[in-house]
């Protein structure tokens, strides 16, 4: 019975527990809400669009967020990802005779940029920051064609922008699940076409907008029918947060359980299918538990008016363990005393639950 659990859990506290380290995660740039601008000037005169000077980014921003004891960030920064420009960018440089063609066209094609910053501190208030900003291009051809001459190309793969200053926001949302990356861009680009003798430089302008999420919560497995007939069950309210837990509850209960009964919640980084103790262990080993609870309900006899609650945003906060970071999936499960059975199977588990922890 017990005994058999406490070996379970007391091999996985054992193993020692790492360090909190910096996680990086992979947030989705959202196109309809990362729209931007170019502008250009070269030495024969302005760039204009040709048609239209407005873009769109797509594709992914890397974060670097270096967690603080479970109540916030350490450092943050932008390391890379691979922000695409949709459509491509089509500009031209009119003539000073209005009637006759530009004097260049200027194209850049498939340009897929890598935004990486300055390490920031975010401010727990507001969730603003504010850093120097670089966007490094992964792949991209630049394409000038003089009035009069052909179209020459140059590879901007490796070509940077001079690093800009930036104030945004990273910041969660609470009703979604969702970790907001919010980074106003104004970054230059400097060309030179040794050919044609067109030099200049290229400035975009916008709002860069990433998602990371959402994480809702699942459950998965089976549970063990108690003795008084009933299966237990979890539920959960509000999602895992990291950076602001006294903000966001984060409730994970088992409901229908024996009334007054000593039980915990244990949970782990991997799910499992395994029998134990006349039920389904659902958490792969090494697992770790939370605080010993009462389920409470009707005074007795036996029923299944008993429950157990606990807010995992409190318990992430307490630094207790340092391996629950922004990024973490974790499998969860309901253990607790069922006197009605013979041991060493006297004892309920519910099902479980997965979960990602959100910056």
């Amino acid at each position: 019975m017990r005994t058999q659990f406490l070996s379970i859990v007391v091999a996985s506290l054992a193993v020692s527990a790492p360090a909190i380290a910096q996680q990086t995660l992979a947030y989705d740039v959202q196109p309809s809400q990362s729209n931007f601008t170019w502008s250009g000037t070269t030495s024969l005169g302005n760039i204009v669009g040709n048609p239209s000077n407005a873009f769109q980014v797509d594709g992914t921003s890397q974060l670097s967020i270096a967690p603080v004891g479970g109540n916030g960030y350490g450092a943050v920064q932008m390391v890379g990802g691979d922000a695409f420009v949709v459509p491509d960018i089509h500009g031209k440089i009119p003539n000073p005779i209005p009637f006759l063609p530009p004097l260049a066209t200027i194209d850049v094609l498939n340009l897929h940029l890598s935004p990486t910053s300055d390490p920031f501190s975010v401010n727990p208030i507001g969730s603003s920051f504010s850093t120097m900003v670089t966007l490094t291009a992964l792949s991209g051809t630049l394409v000038v064609t003089p009035l009069g001459g052909s179209a020459q190309t140059t590879d901007l793969t490796g070509s940077a922008s001079t690093p800009s200053a930036a104030s945004g926001s990273l910041g969660t949302s609470l009703t979604f699940g969702e970790s907001l990356l919010v980074v106003p861009v104004n970054s230059t680009f400097p060309f030179s076409d040794s050919a044609s003798g067109i030099s200049g430089t290229i400035t975009v302008t916008g709002t860069l907008t990433a998602y990371w999420g959402p994480q809702f919560p699942t459950s998965y497995c089976t549970a063990k029918p108690n003795s008084q007939g009933c299966t237990p069950g979890m539920g959960w309210f509000g999602f895992a947060v990291y950076s602001t837990p006294g903000s966001q509850l984060f409730l994970i209960s088992a409901a229908f359980v024996l009334n007054n009964k000593s039980g915990l919640l244990f949970y782990g980084s991997q799910p499992a299918n395994l029998p134990f103790q006349g039920g389904t262990l659902c958490v792969q080993p090494p697992i770790k538990r939370t605080p010993i609870q009462n389920s409470g309900g009707n005074p007795p006899p036996n029923d299944c008016s008993g429950g157990f609650s606990i807010d995992f945003n409190s318990y992430i906060a307490s630094g207790v363990d340092a391996t629950l970071v922004p990024g973490r999936v974790v499998y969860a499960q309901w253990w607790y005393r069922d006197p009605g059975f013979s041991a060493p199977n006297n004892t309920g588990l519910t099902n479980a639950l997965q979960f990602t922890i959100v910056p």
